[in-house]
């Protein structure tokens, strides 16, 4: 049964050392527990390293360290390799999920008749008040929607939990904080380098484009409210352009890398004009308010040919029609309801 499959736990750590104890100590809590906990730290210059290492002592878990920071994107991609069984449980370090967690949304994965075309699963994440990351009553995210203009929206964040968030419904994707997808789906869409987030990204935005290949592919993302997590986040949408620097340069890389990796001539008529609209937006703040940001319109230029041929993998292996992924992309983001059982 689904309810009684095994999954892996995977975390990306740099210099996390205040809070990841509180997430490992979550991540004991888990019923039923993980099979293997892969840990790849990124050449963290605080104690993350021997916070993990003590952990591994209680926990059945790998670390893998590198010498440098490679990025969250190729931090996943080394830790895939550990990670053989039939789940496996995207975590952030500043997240700490209920012991219940992941039996919840295993459970609603087994109890859909569309349940071998679900590849993810996530939960509702509230804001995290560090360094224990205990709730707050603060979404920080009920599954991920998309606009016409080709921004992703975590549904929800920022907005109290006061009741709206608690229905279940076919999201776009999950956040790359806490996410559970299936191993056979994740295998599905692995790039033929053997990449699964593609390395250019570096970090942030990497999974709305997991996310949308994953859509072209057929797999289908289940919101299940009640698999709560805490979730002390970084980049806060509310807070715009004040964000470090290398945060905003990586976000506007990254937005175009996205675009030029996932989306088809379709997507580009039926999203006209939002999507030239933001760019039009981006572009003038990178010349104006938001000079830092300006390398990055640089590096996803640079990027344009691996981009190209990642879009040309992507777009050949498509299983459903350009209009039917489209609808996702409605302004206000959208979400489709599940039916009951």
């Amino acid at each position: 049964m689904e309810t009684a499959a095994r999954y892996d736990v995977l975390l990306v750590c740099w210099n996390h050392g205040e809070i990841l104890g509180a997430c490992l100590g979550a991540v004991a809590r888990l019923t039923p527990p993980p099979a293997t906990v892969i840990l790849v730290d990124n050449a963290s210059a605080d104690d993350s390293l021997a916070v993990a290492r003590a952990w591994a002592r209680r926990l059945p878990m790998k670390v893998v360290t590198s010498a440098e920071n490679l990025g969250f994107a190729a931090g996943v991609n080394r830790a895939l390799g550990h990670c053989p069984a039939p789940w496996v449980l995207l975590l952030n370090p500043d997240c700490a999920p209920r012991p219940d967690h992941v039996s919840m949304l295993l459970a609603a994965v087994a109890s859909r008749p569309e349940a071998s075309e679900i590849g993810s699963a996530t939960g509702k994440l509230l804001r995290a008040r560090p360094p224990e990351l205990t709730e707050s009553p603060v979404v920080d995210a009920a599954g991920m929607v998309v606009a016409p203009s080709g921004r992703h929206f975590d549904r929800g964040s920022g907005e109290p939990d006061d009741g709206r968030w608690d229905r279940p419904a076919w999201v776009f994707g999950g956040t790359g904080a806490c996410t559970l997808y299936r191993r056979a789906a994740l295998e599905d869409v692995l790039y033929p380098d053997g990449q699964l987030l593609p390395e250019s990204f570096f970090a942030y935005r990497e999974d709305a484009e997991l996310a949308w290949r994953l859509q072209w592919r057929g797999w289908r993302c289940l919101y299940v409210p009640t698999a709560v997590a805490a979730h002390r986040r970084g980049l806060q949408p509310e807070h715009g352009r004040r964000q470090d620097p290398a945060v905003n340069r990586l976000s506007v890389q990254n937005r175009f890398l996205l675009r030029a990796h996932c989306a088809d001539a379709g997507w580009h008529l039926r999203c006209f004009p939002w999507w030239l609209l933001r760019d039009l937006l981006v572009f003038g703040a990178c010349l104006t308010v938001e000079r830092g940001s300006l390398p990055g319109l640089v590096q996803a230029w640079r990027g344009r040919h691996d981009a190209g041929r990642r879009r040309r993998w992507v777009l050949g292996r498509r299983r459903v029609p350009s209009r039917h992924l489209s609808r996702w992309f409605r302004r206000g983001g959208w979400v489709e309801p599940v039916e009951a059982t």
